[in-house]
């Protein structure tokens, strides 16, 4: 007997993903790294989207539904503005 995976999908609601975000995928734990790749295969072969949409859409479902992975995509954005605003504080 198969298991049963709930997927909730990205409506858009929230705000977009940063554009570097698969940098972030090296610092999930295993387990919300796991459940990443799963969703992206579900999405991509059951859902019949492009391989870079299932990415995104499967991205979005981990740290829309661990509270852990939205807590190192947080830090993750934050590390990224500070980066920015430091190099464009430099740059005057």
């Amino acid at each position: 007997m198969g298991r049963s995976v709930t997927l909730t999908l990205h409506r858009g609601a929230a705000k977009p993903l940063a554009a570097d975000w698969r940098r972030l995928l090296a610092e999930l734990p295993d387990d919300l790294l796991d459940l990443y790749e799963e969703r992206a295969a579900l999405i991509e072969f059951d859902g019949g989207e492009k391989r870079k949409t299932a990415e995104r859409r499967a991205f979005e479902c981990v740290i829309g539904q661990s509270e852990e992975a939205a807590g190192i995509y947080a830090a993750f954005c934050a590390r990224a503005k500070r980066r920015t605003g430091e190099s464009a504080a430099g740059m005057s």
